[in-house]
């Protein structure tokens, strides 16, 4: 049928990211809430570099926590969102943080701990699924898509790269079905992976992100998650890739969303996400010299061009001590 690029409205307001870094967009996303946008933000080093929150990670065994980075050089930028925050990976240290607790709707970063369900769910990943006939056109409508079709075969793995890359709720859906049977006991899977990790500022009520009031999670609990979730190869592999054609009944071309995923350098992973309640949210996993942090930023009307600048100075501004 040859390649399609189903980006959907997400697409638009990625776009939009990077019309507001050069030029100011004429229209950007919703505004984060007074109360919580940060006009010029002092980093919180009180809590930050130095203090390491838990992390959970794939492994049985614990390792040795490294010591965190020590800021050498100038204060945080400013930047603008409803919550940050800047994790050193290895020590699980804060470089910087604001309002990192708050339950903010995710978006699609919702994705991050669906693909973890599927993953820990023991499916052969090559396993073909059949679309289901049934599957929902109209709730789809003005959101991101994979592009699937009722009656087309895809398996597991064609289907994550569908929900990390185009960020696909038709995906989403359809992994669900064909891990739990339908989507409820799916998303209390979900749960109990937030509970497993502890996850306390965590609660979803779908798989995909589109929403209630009761689908929150805070920048806190995203560290943990997306550090969980980028220890497992296969999400790694699929999150660091630009673009994928897929093989199964359609061959679909799919464009990983993520703006600065071979534009910034150390890039590697992991998830964008947009709604009109949630605002542009990111996470962003980035190595240099064997450091890396993930950036996360919740409700950031700037969205791609304020992790840029978080990236660029927790290299320029902190110093990692030298393995022993």
């Amino acid at each position: 049928m040859g390649w399609r690029i189903l980006h959907g409205v997400f697409v638009a307001a990625v776009c939009a990211f990077f019309a507001a870094c050069s030029a100011g967009a004429s229209s950007s996303p919703p505004s984060p809430p007074a109360e919580l946008a940060a006009a010029s933000i002092q980093p919180a080093l009180a809590r930050s570099a130095g203090s390491a929150p838990p992390a959970a990670t794939p492994t049985a065994t614990a390792t040795p926590r490294a010591k965190p980075p020590i800021l050498v050089g100038a204060a945080v930028p400013t930047i603008a969102a409803a919550a940050i925050l800047v994790q050193d990976v290895d020590s699980g240290a804060s470089l910087f943080a604001l309002n990192e607790h708050a339950r903010l709707a995710p978006a699609s970063l919702t994705k991050i701990a669906t693909a973890v369900v599927v993953l820990e769910s023991g499916i052969d990943l090559e396993k073909v699924v059949d679309v289901h006939p049934d599957l929902e056109r109209q709730w789809l409508e003005d959101s991101a898509v994979m592009g699937l079709l009722p009656g087309d075969q895809f398996s597991i793995r064609e289907l994550l790269y569908g929900l990390l890359l185009a960020s696909g709720n038709d995906a989403a859906r359809e992994l669900a079905v064909a891990i739990a049977g339908d989507e409820a006991t799916f998303v209390g899977r979900m749960n109990a992976l937030a509970a497993r990790l502890n996850l306390a500022d965590t609660h979803f009520t779908d798989v995909h992100g589109l929403g209630s009031p009761q689908h929150y999670t805070s920048a806190a609990d995203l560290a943990t998650l997306s550090t969980y979730a980028m220890a497992l190869p296969v999400f790694r592999e699929i999150v660091g890739t630009e673009t994928h054609t897929t093989v199964g009944s359609q061959e679909l071309f799919l464009y990983n969303l993520n703006p600065l995923l071979n534009y910034t350098p150390g890039v590697d992973g992991i998830k964008v996400g947009y709604t009109e309640e949630a605002g542009p949210t990111f996470v962003a996993s980035v190595t240099r010299d064997g450091h890396r942090i993930l950036v996360i930023l919740l409700n950031a009307p700037s969205m791609a061009f304020d992790a840029i600048k978080l990236i660029e100075w927790v290299y320029a501004n902190f110093q990692w001590s030298a393995p022993p």
